[in-house]
């Protein structure tokens, strides 16, 4: 069996199922002296392989696997925690503890629940916590099997080994202390909310997704709320750390990682569309797992993107914090490790390890005796006999096996070329050569910003890009062994899609009482990509009589029909321009006879009332006040709200001109109202 530094035979790990199996590390207090035999410190990830039957330490210093222990049979996926001189691999049915010395299983025994187990490395542990069945076990040389009772959240630990459990069916927290064997749970939830623990500088808090705060957690109960200043949806992800003191929260559902603390404005950094698993804070960075994306990310405090890597074979599972201030993910393909280091970067690690003798076989052949070097020679050598087999037939000698070529990084991909569109661009590329191991993804890179894609893929869109600026996208290839040199796009300008303008918006025609003159008005046509360069204004009588078209700037928003009368309806269209053309009209028809100039509706809150599904206080009627209206004539007043139509009313204008009543109740606070009548609109108002 392989030990550090004389790992033999080279092979994958076996692929590792789906769960929510997490593994929360705790940075140890003090120095832990070195093992007997093998130079490890409680550093790094230990991860169990099913193909080779074996568990791995993974060295993120020197980013290798550095030694093997044998632990066959074992569930894939199994989990392994380390202590300070011991390692427990942790399937659902049983407990195996090895020595990290002697390389070896020294004892196995049965799991107190069937359930994969969340494994918890700090200090007075490790710990297994299995959330379903309520039970913790401490493992190590002060073994103990702990009932917290009830389904148990995510837990954290502090650096003095202390650790909080959160009891999700009765809202209580417990502690439980270094050494102790039985659980405190003196905290109560306020209203059984819905929430997780994590861990800050400070001390454990809980964040409260009902009412979106934090509290302070403690012996003697919870703190104040502290408001976070996002909205927290019920499954929100709270990383068990915090990254440069703010918490990383994953919303799945509104796609964004917010990053939230007590002395800064939060951040919320937009996601793209994925699969998150699980998020994890090394203390200095977060590390995001996109399943659907096969993705890992990772982003400092302030939410800038650091790096982004495909994960080799997908990922089935969270990622995991070291003792190292470094994060973990393992490849489901079992054949790789990314390793976040603490700025950020991700490292690809290749698990290799020895195999079993009966796995792959190795024929022995004696050596052939040498003469020894200081002999000096007696006479000629007689030559070798010819080596027959038993029927006298020569032997043919057997072909050698041939030596694999390690795999190197893959060669620059091939002829990159970059199309334009409208904020976007689409980047298309050759494969590249694989070097002795595939193609697992390929990076794009731009001026602000990146995107990873599988090794699959040749073409992407690349999308948020600003018009009228030139790009070169840059692609390179990645495998196992690292990433290649980059290929480049000749450079390529986005322009945004242009076409005819639309249709000009709230065309309206007046005529003032006593007076024979047209008044045009109409608010900004949209310019779909190109600047409007002239409205085209036309009219006619309804008998045909009296027609006329002018063309006005592009910055104008009114024409004056002179002399057009007011004996007959009058219809005027308006249709703008720019560079690509025309567009679609706008037409008004403005019926016969006189119309009262300055006419207003004003409206406020009127009476209170009572209605159907409506109340004082909140419930009153709408006070409207008209003036400027055709005296005696019947108006149709129509009552709007941001949901639509709320009703109309026909009432007759008074000799004066005027007209005044209060109708229409309302009783949602908070909504926004509106009269019109003809094509008079009052000012919205928002009902209080």
């Amino acid at each position: 069996m392989g030990r550090p530094g004389g790992l033999r035979a080279r092979a994958p790990i076996a692929a590792i199922v789906a769960g929510c199996v997490a593994l929360v590390g705790v940075a140890i207090i003090g120095g832990a002296k070195p093992m007997p035999g093998l130079d490890l410190v409680q550093t790094g990830h230990w991860i169990y392989s099913s193909v080779l039957g074996s568990a791995f330490h993974i060295d993120g210093s020197g980013k290798q696997a550095d030694a093997q222990v044998p632990v066959p049979g074992l569930d894939p996926g199994s989990r392994v925690a380390q202590g300070p001189t011991h390692g427990y691999v942790l399937p659902p049915s049983s407990v195996v503890e090895f020595g990290k010395s002697t390389l070896s299983v020294e004892k196995t025994t049965p799991s107190p629940a069937n359930e994969w187990p969340v494994a918890v490395e700090t200090k007075g542990g490790p710990y297994g916590v299995y959330r379903q069945a309520g039970v913790v076990i401490r493992l190590g040389d002060a073994a103990a099997r702990i009932v917290v009772g009830g389904r148990l959240g995510d837990p954290v630990a502090t650096a003095d080994g202390r650790l909080w459990l959160h009891r999700i069916d009765d809202g209580l927290l417990c502690e439980l202390a270094p050494g102790a064997d039985v659980v405190s749970c003196p905290i109560a939830i306020p209203g059984r909310h819905k929430g997780s623990l994590a861990l800050t500088a400070e001390g454990p808090v809980f964040v409260d997704s009902d009412d979106d705060t934090m509290r302070k957690v403690s012996s003697a109960g919870l703190g104040d709320p502290v408001r976070l200043g996002v909205d927290l949806p019920d499954t929100a992800v709270v990383a068990a750390n915090d990254v440069e003191g703010k918490l990383a929260i994953l919303d799945r559902p509104g796609a964004k990682l917010h990053l939230v603390g007590p002395a800064a404005a939060p951040v919320s950094v937009p996601l793209p569309p994925g699969d998150y698993v699980g998020l994890v804070s090394s203390g200095s960075v977060v590390a995001l797992v996109d399943k659907g994306n096969r993705a890992l990310t990772t982003y400092d405090g302030a939410g800038r993107k650091r790096d982004s890597r495909p994960i080799p074979g997908g990922v089935e599972h969270p990622p995991v914090r070291g003792q190292d201030s470094r994060v973990y993910v393992d490849g489901a393909d079992g054949a790789h490790v990314l390793v976040v280091d603490p700025g950020g970067q991700v490292n690809d690690v290749a698990v290799t390890g020895d195999r079993k003798p009966a796995e792959t076989p190795v024929p022995v052949t004696p050596p052939t005796p040498e003469k020894p070097a200081d002999r000096p020679e007696t006479g000629t050598t007689p030559p070798a006999s010819p080596r027959t087999e038993p029927d006298g037939r020569p032997v043919t000698p057997k072909p050698q096996p041939k030596v694999p070529v390690p795999a190197s990084p893959p060669g620059a991909p091939r002829s990159v070329s970059a199309t334009p569109g409208d904020a976007s661009a689409s980047v298309k590329w050759g494969a590249a050569a694989a070097n002795g191991a595939a193609v697992t993804g390929y990076r794009i890179s731009w001026a602000g910003g990146e995107k990873t894609v599988g090794g699959r893929v040749l073409t992407t869109p690349i999308t948020g890009l600003a018009n009228g600026t030139s790009y070169t996208f840059t692609v390179s290839a990645i495998n196992r062994a690292g990433t290649g040199p980059a290929a480049s796009s000749s450079p390529v300008t986005p322009q945004a899609r242009i076409s005819v303008p639309g249709v000009p918006v709230g065309l309206h025609v007046r005529i003032k009482t006593g007076d024979t003159d047209a008044e045009v008005t109409w608010r900004a046509a949209p310019a779909n990509g190109s600047p409007v360069t002239a409205y085209h204004v036309s009219w006619r009588r309804a008998d045909g009589s009296g027609s006329g078209s002018h063309r006005v700037a592009g910055s104008a928003r009114a024409h004056l029909i002179r002399d057009i009368g007011i004996e007959q309806p009058l219809t005027v269209t308006v249709v703008a321009e720019n560079s690509a053309g025309r567009g679609a009209t706008a037409t008004f028809t403005k019926p016969r006879g006189d119309e009262p100039s300055d006419r207003s509706i004003t409206i406020s809150r009127g009476a209170d009332t009572t209605a159907a599904g409506c109340s004082p206080p909140a419930c009153a009627f709408i006070r409207i006040v008209m003036s400027g209206f055709t005296p005696g004539k019947m108006l149709t007043i129509t009552c709007h709200t941001g949901e639509g139509v709320h009703g109309s009313e026909t009432r007759q204008v008074g000799p004066d001109g005027k007209l005044s009543f209060d109708e229409f109740p309302q009783g949602t606070i908070g909504r926004t109202v509106w009269i019109t009548a003809e094509s008079v609109q009052s000012k919205k108002l928002v009902w209080k």
